[in-house]
């Protein structure tokens, strides 16, 4: 393949799946963080963040159409230790086709004991979260904490968000804050977010 092919089919990849992201964005704003896909700095920087041991998976929660995703796999997770969990069917659908030999699962993060197959369960190494928590009620934050909290217990996640201080009242919902990274070169500027349990 000429390298002005790879070109034209990366640029093609990409408008797509710009147009999927604003799409669903149109039908449901609160599901999407932003009117655009994350870019690569922030993708480079949530995938520094990540830890896993040898036999644990990674989980990503609300995957858009997998920008985080890739990067994610170019930094040496491999596909089939990567989790990923969309509730939007049609996302589901293009993630399958655009991420080869990675689990795609088409459910709810607030659900995550049933969406999360039972061998994962305490076998999740890092869960990254791409809901805007900040816009849900604090019942509905408790609820993805404790979700989490019940298939990694301890590991709590990351969170990339466009705030600068943390998004969530980590206290209330007993946790720990700590901002992982920041990058300016994404629009807008974005953080990531490591939240733990307090012990």
């Amino acid at each position: 393949m000429s390298d002005i092919t790879a070109e034209a089919r990366g640029a093609h990849a990409q408008v797509r799946n710009a147009s999927l992201f604003f799409r669903r964005w149109l039908a449901n704003p609160l599901q999407m963080g932003s009117v655009v896909p994350s870019s690569p700095a922030l993708c480079g920087r949530i995938a520094a963040q990540v830890r896993r041991a040898e036999d644990e998976v990674v989980v990503e929660l609300g995957a858009g159409t997998g920008v985080v995703s890739r990067a994610l796999l170019a930094a040496g997770v491999p596909a089939h230790k990567l989790v990923v969990v969309e509730i939007v069917p049609d996302m589901a659908d293009h993630l399958r086709e655009a991420l080869p030999g990675v689990n795609v699962i088409a459910g709810d993060a607030f659900d995550l004991p049933a969406a999360l197959p039972r061998a994962l369960h305490g076998k999740v190494g890092t869960a990254i979260c791409g809901i805007p928590l900040v816009l849900l009620p604090l019942e509905r934050q408790q609820r993805f904490v404790e979700a989490v909290e019940a298939v990694a217990p301890g590991k709590g996640f990351l969170l990339y968000t466009y705030c600068i201080t943390s998004p969530l009242p980590y206290r209330k919902l007993g946790l720990t804050a700590k901002r992982e990274a920041w990058t300016p070169l994404n629009f807008p500027p974005a953080s990531v977010w490591r939240y733990q349990p307090a012990r």
